[in-house]
This record gives structure tokens, sequence and C-alpha cells, in this order.
């Protein structure tokens, strides 16, 4: 156990942190309900459907047969399934603990699961960030910084794999920064990467401490004791990682080689990433820059004031680095591990916002390090004005799920004030609306598709203009159609065209109605909308961008699909007002 030099005593430092525990708590915890059942995640959904899907094997002999458990999701219908299989296979069994292995039950599980899994991470912060400076104030501030993010707070609403790669990722580091080479480490390693595979990017971070670590020089007997302590460490290591990894992720294997269907599963979802893309979810990202994801990172998932805080500390931690290497070996492999992972993921074709979720941890430990050099003669309202401040952005996000979600609005709206019978067009592959709720059915409307992410033809043409001539109403459930056809006009101009017709009123529709959410502080007697620039998602896109909400709010219509799609799409119902001739406006 090491020694800490600050005054700070042990236990109110405990107090402090289950303090900090809590108010994290309450933002990944309120709203855990968000979308009422409606399973509107895509890839909650799926992974719900799995759940439920699989069952329990007789016994071991069976768990560990690829080709017949039970809980293999191939062998239930799930031919394409490309995360591990651990995190289902817990959150299946605390679901029947709770009696509430249902549908619903599932996804509450799977994410309540996500919040716990993340304060965990929390915990993991404060003891790498008190172990490298030696002071318990720095892991409380790291911690309080990470508690506030806005990333961590939005995924831990959701049911998906990324808060166990995040969580065994920061485990990871919390070893090797100790030197922890060791049979431990493997394991740890072994629950990221069997969570997802991508998590094997934390992998040439354990090489580069276990480098820097390692007795280049001398020929002593203490300096070969510590090379064949640290040769046992590495091989008890990898033989942790490797048996763990068939434990907990037992159909990566058939027999002892890898599953080829598993293999091929994730050579069709490299396929996916790709500029020629003609897979829906990717074309969003085909005009993206690496700079985009970052400034989305900066602004978005840590919030202005935290973002502007961490950049400063990175600066200052590569500065301090550099002038002292030796003695800031520790923050040496920090840094690279936020440098190499940040670039890595901003070169890559899909960059959602969690794909960089891992480097969160590390990038409050990295801002704690640096506040406790800067604060140490505040005065008591300096402090609590930057409390102030740093509350700004996890309040103003937590405002979305402190109200209906805007597609559960939208269903509500269209079941009261659109008469049975009536015709309701919608955008293939986002969600259609209306879903069923409460007794209501969607069977009660016709709903055509409008199939605007097939490639531009005569009969993707014509399939839309039957659509929009039978339709009374049509349905814009988020931004994925108008926001990505605004990013790849030149591959789709008659799309890119019918989205301008749609908008301007040309194709005989008009909005009836919209349900916007955003982050916002509920002020009274206040009507200010704040767009922080270098973000738009085309210029469809800044054409629907409307804020009339009251209070201070934050317009995030123009950062990353992911970021506002699943929890808070706008949803925009046109209403049919006049017959204008289809063939005439978008015959080719």
């Amino acid at each position: 156990m090491y020694e800490h030099n600050d005054t700070l005593k042990p236990k109110v430092a405990v107090c402090i942190l289950i303090l900090i525990l809590g108010i994290a708590a309450a933002f990944r915890f309120i709203g855990l309900d968000w979308d009422g059942h409606a399973h509107l995640h895509p890839d909650e959904r799926f992974l719900t459907m799995v759940t439920t899907g699989i069952s329990w094997p007789k016994d071991l002999q069976q768990y560990f047969d690829t080709n017949v458990s039970p809980l293999n999701p191939q062998n239930n219908g799930f031919s394409f399934y490309v995360y591990g299989t651990y995190p289902i296979h817990l959150t299946k069994f605390v679901a029947m603990v709770l009696h509430n292995d249902t549908y619903d039950g599932v996804t509450l599980v799977g994410r309540a699961l996500s919040g716990i899994l993340d304060l965990a991470t929390l915990i993991t912060v404060y003891l790498i960030a008190s172990y490298l400076t030696k002071k318990r104030i720095t892991g409380l501030i790291a911690a309080a910084c990470y508690a506030v993010f806005v990333l961590p707070i939005q995924l831990s609403h959701f049911f998906t794999v990324d808060p166990y790669v995040t969580l065994f990722i920061t485990v990871v580091l919390w070893r090797i920064l100790r030197s922890k080479f060791d049979f431990i480490t493997g394991v740890m390693l072994a629950f990221a990467v069997g969570a997802k595979a991508s998590a094997v990017i934390i992998v040439p971070i354990i090489a580069l401490a276990y480098a820097l670590e390692w007795p280049w020089a001398g020929h002593t007997t203490a300096v070969r004791q510590k090379r064949r302590h640290m040769l046992l460490m590495a091989c008890g290591c990898l033989i942790g990682f490797l048996l763990t990894v068939r434990i907990v992720y037992p159909y990566l294997f058939v027999g002892m080689t890898l599953n080829p269907k598993i293999l091929a599963n994730w050579r069709e979802l490299s396929s996916f990433d790709s500029p020629n893309t003609t897979f829906p979810p990717g074309l969003q990202w085909i005009t993206v820059t690496p700079i985009q994801p970052i400034l989305d990172l900066l602004v978005w998932g840590l919030g202005i004031p935290l973002g502007l805080l961490t950049v400063i500390a990175i600066g200052a931690g590569m500065v301090r680095a550099a002038k002292h290497v030796a003695k800031h070996t520790l923050m040496v492999i920090l840094l690279v591990w936020i440098i190499f992972a940040l670039i890595y993921q901003a070169v890559q074709f899909a960059k959602p916002m969690r794909y960089f979720w891992p480097i969160y941890p590390s990038l409050a430990v990295m801002t704690g390090w640096y506040l406790t050099e800067r604060i140490k003669h505040w005065r008591p309202v300096i402090w609590t004005a930057f409390m102030v401040v740093l509350l700004i952005w996890p309040v103003a996000y937590l405002n979305i799920y402190m109200h209906t979600t805007t597609r559960v609005s939208a269903n509500d709206w269209i079941y009261a004030h659109i008469p049975v019978g009536k015709t309701i067009a919608w955008e293939s592959w986002d969600d259609p609306l209306p879903f069923p709720k409460n007794g209501f059915s969607p069977g009660v409307y016709h709903t055509p598709a409008l199939p605007v992410f097939d490639p531009d033809s005569p009969e993707k043409w014509a399939k839309i203009e039957a659509a929009l001539a039978q339709a009374d109403y049509l349905i814009l459930s988020s931004n994925r159609g108008y926001g990505a056809m605004g990013r790849v006009k030149d591959r789709y101009p008659e799309t890119y065209r019918y989205y301008q017709l749609l908008i301007n009123g040309s194709l005989g529709f008009r909005p009836v109605v919209q349900f916007v959410s955003r982050p916002a502080l509920p002020i009274p007697g206040l009507a200010v909308c704040i767009r922080p620039p270098g973000f738009s998602y085309g210029f469809l896109a800044d054409q629907l961008d409307t804020c009339k909400q009251t209070g201070i709010t934050f317009v995030d219509d123009g950062t990353d699909e992911t970021f506002t799609v699943y929890d808070h799409p706008k949803v925009i119902i046109f209403q049919k007002v006049g017959t204008v001739n289809y063939s005439e406006l978008l015959g080719k």
C-alpha cells in the first residue's frame, strides 16, 4: 500500500467519494426507463432480443460446445453477432434472479448494469489518480470530473457492451501503471476483449508500459532477478488472458481454433467501414474529417467547461512529461494512451462518440492531476463558482431524461390526432412511427415505407412517388435520412433534391408538429439558444434547425448523429396540404 503525502484523512476522502458516487449515480440512473419500454435504441433492441432468445445449457460441456450451446446467439437464429457474449449472459442471469427475464425487463436490467459498471469505472479513476500523485484530493477531483462527463452519463442509460469495455480497459491501466503485468491483468484484459474485440487497442499500451519497466541495462543479480520476475509475470498475464477469454467468450472458438462464423461476421462488419459503403448507417461518415469527432468529444462528450479544461490539462501534461520523461513515466503512459486511442479512432471510417469512451477515464485523471496543482489557494467562493460551471452541462443533458422522449411524445400525438385509416409514410432504416403502445396498434393506419437510402434509380423514385401519392402524413422520426443525404449529396443528388422540395413545401406537405428535446436549463423567463460553432449536419439539417424552447438550450442538431438519434431525436410530422405531380418533380 502506498503512502499519501496530502493531509486529507482517509475517512474524509471516503465520505467525499461516496458523495461523488451518489451524484454520479443520480446522473446515471435518473430516467433509466427513458423510452417507456418502447425499445428505441437499435443496439439495445438487438441485444435484448438475443438475451431473451438464449437459454442456459444443461452442463459445462454443453456451455463450451460452440455448435450446440443454447447460450450461443448463432444457435438461436442470430447468425450475425459481433459482440462478446458474457455481457448478455450476465444480464440474463441477473434478470432471472430478479424475476424480470422479459423483453422489457432485460432492457432495464441491462441499463442498470451499465450504470453500475460505470460507477465502478469512476472508483477506478479515483484509484489511478490517487496513486499517480499520492494525493487523495487528486483522486476525488478526477472522480468528480468523470462523474459529470456527459457521454458516460448518456451511455450508462443504454444496454450495450461498451460499459464493460471501458471499465476493464481502465482496470488494466490501473494495474499496468503499478507494474502489475500479471495473471490478474490478463484476466482483466480478457474481460475487456471478451465484451468487444476492439478492446485490443489497449495491448500496445501494455507493451509500452512493460518496455518502460524492463531493466534494459546492467547484469547484476538484482537486474537478472527482475528480468526473470517480469518474464514470469508476462507469462502469467498471457495465461490469464487465454484462459479467461476461453471461459467468458467460449463461442469465439470451435475446439482449439477460432470460430469461422465469428471471423466472417467481423469481416462483414469491416466491409461497412469504407467511403464506398452503401450501408445506410455508414453514409453519415463519408465526409466526416478526423477533427470532427475530437470536437464532438470536447464540446458534447465532456461539456464545454471540462472540454477546455481537459485540453489545457493534456497540454500541461505533455510539457511536463517532455521536460522530465524519466520522472513522469506514468504520465507518459497515460498521455500516449489518450493520444494513441484518440488518433486511432479519429482516422477510422466510422467515428461515433461511444468509440472514444475508453479514454474518458484517463482524461478525468489528467484533469484531476492538473487541477490539484491549481486550486491550492482557491477561496470558497471560487470553489462554488467552479462547481456550478462544471454542473451546467450534465444538468442540462439530464433535462432530456426528465421529459418524455420525443418519439414517444410523437407516437402519442399520432394516435390522438391522426384518424384511423389514414396513410402515414415513414423512412426505411429509421424507426417507424407509430409503434404499438397501450392497446394502440399501427395496424389501424396504412404505413408505406420510403426507401430514401436506396441508390438513386427510377425504381426507387417509382416507389417513393407511389407512397407520397397515397400518404396523408409523412414522418421524419430523426435526422438519419436528411442528415446523411446532406453530407453525400454528390452521391445521392436526386434524394438531396427530394429533401429540398419536401422542406420548402413543393411536395405538398407542410410540417404540422415537431417534437424536440435538447440539453437545456429550464430557467423561467429566458429563451436563449446556444449553438456552439463548428457543428453542422449539412444544409438540409440547418434548414430544419428551429429552437423555441424556454430556458437556456444547447442546440446539438449538428453533432454526431449517434449522440442524438437514440434518446432525443428531432421528430417532424408533415401533413399533406395539396396535390402535386410527383412524377414531374421527382421522376428521372
